[in-house]
């Protein structure tokens, strides 16, 4: 308890610091909009807003705020089934290859669980949508014309989804096995093909095209030529790949945290064998996703960096970098989080006469990655909204030198503790199922939470990267000095964590409803 509570009390300080600390000393509590001023003056005209502003009653940041709380649930509704999809066809293809019915049964309940919050994230997507229109119409109007053929073929991708991902579920033992993994691969499939085309849009806002520049009426108002350099934009690849990867791991998480909360309510021992298998089921493939997250992370700030250097150098370099502090803060807490469950849960077998130089390993591991999250959080420089500012102070710890190898470190740690449990371990966990301690729960319980918050606060870090552009240098955010963005520190972490408490409830209850259980007598 005492590593679990160490990681708390140094996340918790931190997020103290970098609030009431570094944040003012960087000049992040100005505006984008304010240090963009001159940059905004010189946008055309033509895509000035001219539509009346809708107000929310919400203050200067309400619309902010409320696509926020819109499509920050989305994105975690979303990666459910970009993440899940992988996840459930794979298991699913393991129980065919071994016949264990645990794995068979994870597959269904995954299944199932994505099949009853298919609709809550299509609804927050809708509103989304609605509500880019409503406050955004210029925008909204504009985007609709660039990405309409990608925007249709993104309708196909979806209805292609519906057919696979319910299909899949209703035939479950009704037709071939063969069939079956075809329909659960299509599922999973045609979800990739569905984020890339919604991808499309979204690496546009952050790297757009070459201009905006209309022909003639009609289904291709704009140049091939130039709409492929919409569509095909210098990060959407480097961006899908990111998201495929990190919604894994974040799924991989969020199962661990289920069954952690499905250990303690079920007392029945073949039910807590079971929930404690999928808890490290869970945790190996968010490990797994984990260790590919950062370095495909740092590929696409690369691919920012080379499309839209100003944005690179404002969220690295300028008044916004305290996010990305505040991102590889979450993600350190992640990695310690995950080294400690595997310590807690393996100690028994780790501390077996054979195994104690692994055991002194892991402690090791533990004390390394503590030593990286610190240099990681390191601010580059304080005193000035900008390091190259004269007056900045440089802090010699924070330099991106030592984030690299600390980053990389991270990510060799995590796949060999990948390697070592699934493959030096394998064979010596089956006596052990069910006898979870307390503080590989509540690590494992932290996992999960964590990595919905490291999901959460990507979409705030590349939403902040382009501010207070909609699309990035083209089309300002409407309104100026009146409606800055993006959304402050002071209000951003409430909406994150009313986003937080709320898709968790969702997430449990509706596990709650689509888990199926070893023991069978509370089974209607």
């Amino acid at each position: 308890m005492k590593k679990i509570a160490s990681i708390v009390l140094l996340l918790a300080v931190f997020i103290g610091i970098l609030s009431f600390f570094i944040v003012p000393s960087q000049g992040g509590l100005i505006s984008s909009t304010e240090q963009s001023a001159d940059a905004l003056n010189q946008t055309d005209p033509q895509f000035d807003e001219t539509v009346p502003i809708q107000t929310t009653g919400m203050g200067k940041s309400g619309r902010s705020i409320i696509i926020a709380l819109v499509m920050l649930s989305h994105v975690l509704y979303a990666n459910l089934h970009l993440g899940g999809s992988w996840v459930a066809a794979i298991t699913e293809s393991s129980h065919l290859k071994t016949g264990n019915e645990d794995t068979k049964r994870l597959a269904r309940s995954i299944t199932l669980f994505n099949v009853m919050l298919f609709s809550a994230g299509a609804t927050f997507a809708v509103a989304g949508v609605l509500f880019f229109i409503a406050l955004y119409p210029e925008f909204a109007k504009n985007l609709f014309h660039i990405y309409w053929w990608p925007l249709l073929a993104e309708a196909i991708a979806f209805a292609l989804e519906i057919f696979f991902l319910y299909t899949y579920w209703f035939t479950w033992d009704k037709v071939s096995k063969t069939w079956h993994q075809i329909l659960g691969y299509g599922y999973a499939i045609s979800v990739f093909l569905q984020t890339l085309l919604i991808n499309m849009v979204a690496g546009g806002m952050l790297t757009p095209g070459d201009s905006i520049e209309w022909g003639e009426a009609g289904l291709m108002p704009m140049a091939m030529e130039l709409a492929k350099t919409w569509w095909f934009n210098g990060t959407v690849f480097r961006l899908q790949f990111h998201r495929l990867f990190a919604a894994i791991s974040y799924f991989g998480f969020l199962i661990a945290l289920l069954a952690m909360l499905h250990y303690m309510d079920r007392k029945g021992d073949e039910d807590r064998k079971y929930w404690d298998w999928v808890g490290s089921y869970g945790m190996g493939w968010g490990l797994f996703g984990l260790v590919f997250q950062p370095i495909l992370g740092m590929v696409y700030m690369l691919a920012i960096k080379d499309k839209t250097p100003d944005a690179f150098e404002m969220i690295m370099h300028g008044s916004r970098a305290w996010e990305m502090l505040l991102m590889v803060s979450v993600l350190s807490g992640l990695f310690l989080a995950v080294i400690t469950y595997f310590i807690e849960r393996r100690e028994k077998i780790l501390t077996e006469l054979e195994n104690k130089n692994l055991h002194k390993m892991f402690k090791v591991f533990l004390i390394v990655a503590a030593v990286c999250a610190i240099v990681l959080v390191q601010p580059a420089w304080l005193g000035a909204s900008n390091i190259a500012d004269a007056g900045a102070w440089q802090n010699p710890l924070g330099s991106m030198d030592y984030k690299y190898v600390a980053l990389f470190t991270l990510v060799l740690i995590g796949a060999v503790t990948l390697m070592v449990d699934g493959i030096i371990l394998g064979d010596r966990r089956e006596a052990e199922w069910g006898k979870l301690s307390r503080p590989s729960r509540i690590a494992a319980g932290m996992a999960g939470v964590f990595g919905m918050w490291l999901v959460i606060v990507m979409g705030y870090v590349r939403e902040s990267a382009r501010s207070p552009w909609v699309i990035y240098k083209m089309m300002p955010v409407p309104g100026g000095q009146s409606y800055p963005t993006p959304v402050p520190i002071s209000r951003i972490f409430i909406v994150w964590g009313i986003i937080t408490v709320a898709t968790l409830a969702v997430f449990w209850f509706t596990s709650k409803v689509t888990a199926h259980h070893p023991e069978k007598a509370e089974e209607v």
